[in-house]
């Protein structure tokens, strides 16, 4: 996982880093893009200074997400801006959906890779805001029919690492790596009020088994 044959810029896609316009389909062309010769050397999406406003996107493989460290992403607070997927087996249902609604589904993270090999969200202590005060009242006032999105989500993956970043304030989970292998997260600052305030806002929840974590 080192550098990267590959690099753009998300302004090379249109993005806009004013914390008003939205970027998610640039962040999600970008990707997309870089996808198609990440095989060849691997690819990587810097984000430069400015205040990224965007909803849920994709990663891909061999790719890096760099954030410089005066860029910040800003989590769309539209529940339109995070697509519906599957709720994981392990659980089988929503964490916080009601009734029927709990089965059908959960939002995607903001942040959401799966099925995918050397991925890295790193940053020069870049910030993560997830601006999660508006999905953490709907919560209380039980309001969401599904369950919240994580700031950062990887499922089913192979040398994931997540480091050197700060993370605010995630409608729920900030980092959430789960069936993957080979993940090193460090030189995080994850910061949330406590709950009830934020209710669920674990900083690194990772779902294990027949693993060894090494601090």
């Amino acid at each position: 996982m080192g550098c990267r044959a590959h690099n753009a810029s998300i302004t090379d896609f249109g993005g806009v880093g004013d914390g008003k316009t939205s970027n998610t389909k640039a962040f999600q062309a970008a990707i997309d893009q870089l996808g198609k010769v990440a095989a060849d050397g691997g690819a990587l999406l810097l984000v430069p200074p400015g205040k990224w406003l965007t909803g849920s996107f994709n990663l891909t493989s061999h790719f890096t997400l760099f954030l410089h460290k005066d860029a910040v992403l800003l989590a769309s607070q539209d529940e339109n801006d995070y697509p519906l997927i599957e709720p994981l087996p392990s659980y089988g249902r929503g964490r916080d959906g009601k009734g029927e609604y709990a089965f059908k589904g959960r939002y995607s993270s903001l942040i959401f890779g799966t099925n995918l090999t050397d991925v890295i969200i790193i940053g020069q202590n870049g910030t993560i805001n997830g601006q999660g005060a508006s999905w953490w009242q709907k919560f209380k006032q039980e309001e969401l029919k599904y369950t919240r999105p994580y700031l950062i989500e990887i499922l089913h993956s192979d040398h994931v690492q997540i480091s050197d970043l700060t993370l605010l304030d995630s409608p729920s989970w900030h980092v959430h790596p789960v069936y993957c292998s080979n993940v090193i997260i460090k030189g995080l600052t994850i910061i949330a009020p406590t709950d009830p305030v934020s209710p669920n806002t674990d900083g690194i929840n990772p779902g294990l088994f027949n693993c060894e974590v090494l601090a």
